[in-house]
Formats: C-alpha cells, sequence, structure tokens
C-alpha cells in the first residue's frame, strides 16, 4: 500500500474545523484568518457550506491547520508553498480583464 507524504490525505474539512475549534476557538480563527464565517455567528454547517465553495477561504483554513498540527511533517512546508503557488496561479489568470468587446464591422 502507497503510503502519501501529504499530511492533508484522508483528512476532511469536517475534520480540519473540528479540530482547530477545539485548539483555538472561532474567534481566534476568525481573528487569524479573517473570514467572516468564524466571526459572525460561527457554526460548524454554515463554515463548511462556504469553505467548500470558496477556494481561497478554504486554503487559508488548510494552511493554518497544516502550520497547528502538521509543522513537524517534513512535506508540510512543500505543500504550504504548493497551495500559495496555486491560489496565486488563479489569482493572476482571474484578475486579467477580457479585452473590450468590438462590433464587428
Amino acid at each position: 500500500m502507497n503510503k502519501s507524504n501529504d499530511p492533508l490525505h484522508g483528512v476532511k474539512l469536517e475534520q480540519i474545523l473540528t479540530e482547530l475549534e477545539k485548539k483555538i476557538g472561532w474567534d481566534k480563527m476568525g481573528e487569524l484568518l479573517n473570514i467572516r464565517c468564524f466571526t459572525n455567528k460561527p457554526r460548524l454547517k454554515s463554515s463548511l457550506k462556504f469553505l467548500r465553495t470558496t477556494p481561497w477561504a478554504r486554503s487559508r483554513v488548510e494552511i493554518l491547520y497544516l502550520k497547528t498540527f502538521c509543522s513537524k511533517h517534513k512535506e508540510t512546508g512543500k505543500l504550504i508553498r504548493g497551495i500559495l503557488a496555486q491560489n496565486t496561479a488563479v489569482t493572476e489568470t482571474t484578475a486579467t480583464k477580457p479585452a473590450p468587446f468590438v462590433w464587428p464591422t
């Protein structure tokens, strides 16, 4: 059986949120991540719904989880850099404005 070097392998988003909430709490998560679902009436179900549909927020939560629980794992640094690079690539492709529409003549 292949053992993955990815510390997030097999860890569900619900488990990530539950463990972070137990360790640091909703208030501290809201303060550290600046995500509204943690500062304004935080609940597990609504936070999961938001994070599943918002990639930038999910990546912030995953990075916080990695820094909190997996900092001694040798692949953590690579994974965090990969997440950040992926977010940068997505931001760069979505940040460019499309060419203005020109009516054909």
